[in-house]
């Protein structure tokens, strides 16, 4: 997610970035996005959570102002209810497999303040034909092994796209063993936004551009 996204969004749709009480960066990394709020907003109102050991343990070691802590990857945490203005996520929700996700939209909910912000991001539905190009490859095992999973997703890609366009949640797990077996790769188109997300959220914005941003963005809000 672009620097200062998160902030334009939150800015466009609530109210000052210096008014926001405080912010949830889920699935933190090693918390690349997360110090950027640090020149608007004090940093004991600064939170990112993971479930990478590594990735806490980056985060703690590169930025010792912001609150960073480990959790488990399935919902929900142990973070006190109704305590976040803002929640974002990027490239998170292009992974997770619709019943995650669901479990996470209502932890969410749970955990945001009357009227906070959920921005996440997913795949756009260009991915699903990035991933038949990646197929087409001739010089496919060549490439990172990051991308040869990806071309193993998706592989009925006018089936896929189909279903895209008729608003349905698309996945493909990435058959990874272990602690990551749910990882896969997931686009999420805006009528399934506008009429699943809705049953939970007020929908804000959804921005297709990649300009804006290199993944599509869902911009949401919890009902006051």
């Amino acid at each position: 997610m672009p620097i200062g996204f998160s902030k334009k969004c939150y800015e466009t749709h609530v109210g000052p970035i210096q008014s926001c009480g405080a912010v949830l960066d889920f699935g933190c990394g090693w918390g690349r996005i997360i110090r950027f709020f640090l020149k608007d907003i004090e940093p004991e109102k600064l939170t990112g959570i993971d479930h990478s050991e590594d990735a806490i343990r980056a985060s703690k070691n590169t930025n010792k102002w912001c609150r960073f802590t480990l959790i488990d990857p399935y919902a929900p945490t142990s973070l006190p209810q109704e305590s976040f203005d803002l929640i974002y996520l990027y490239s998170v929700f292009s992974h997770l497999p619709e019943e995650m996700h669901w479990a996470w939209l209502k932890e969410f909910d749970r955990l945001l303040k009357p009227g906070g912000m959920l921005i996440a991001t997913t795949r756009a539905r260009d991915y699903i034909q990035f991933c038949k190009a990646l197929r087409d490859d001739p010089q496919l095992n060549t490439k990172p092994d990051w991308l040869k999973r990806s071309a193993r997703t998706f592989v009925d890609a006018d089936a896929t796209l189909s279903a895209y366009d008729n608003g349905q949640f698309c996945y493909e797990s990435l058959r990874v063993d272990g602690r990551w077996s749910y990882w896969g790769e997931t686009c999420i188109p805006r009528t399934y936004v506008e009429k699943r997300w809705k049953e939970i959220f007020d929908v804000c914005e959804y921005i297709d551009d990649r300009k804006a941003c290199p993944q599509n963005v869902i911009v949401v809000r919890k009902r006051a």
